[in-house]
């Protein structure tokens, strides 16, 4: 068994998943939308905004939650936008199980 082999396989496979279609296809909508890609790109900062604020140790305030999710709202009750947020999350779990599998390996307990 070659293990570069089966990592090609494993591309393949997930490339045929209905939830990477539906991502790709999601994501190709927003990126021909000029008002979607800024909408999006906005959220995204204010998410990497707070998240560097948890991971250096600084206080998450009352007003970023709130920012984040009337961005989030917002976001939501634009279908293209709400489609590509519900692909992304549903792609991304499977992702991280697949990490996680994978992960197992350097367990070594």
């Amino acid at each position: 068994m070659n293990v570069y082999d089966k990592a090609y396989e494993l591309k393949r496979a997930i490339e045929e998943l209905p939830e990477y279609k539906a991502f790709k296809d999601a994501f190709k909508k927003i990126e021909s939308n000029e008002q979607n890609k800024k909408m999006l790109e906005d959220f995204r900062k204010k998410q990497l905004e707070i998240q560097t604020k948890e991971l250096t140790g600084k206080e998450i305030t009352k007003e970023d939650e709130e920012m984040l999710k009337k961005l989030y709202d917002i976001l939501s009750l634009n279908p293209e936008l709400n489609a590509y947020l519900a692909a992304e999350y549903s792609f991304s779990r499977i992702m991280d199980d697949i990490t996680k599998i994978i992960m197992d390996v350097v367990n070594l307990k």
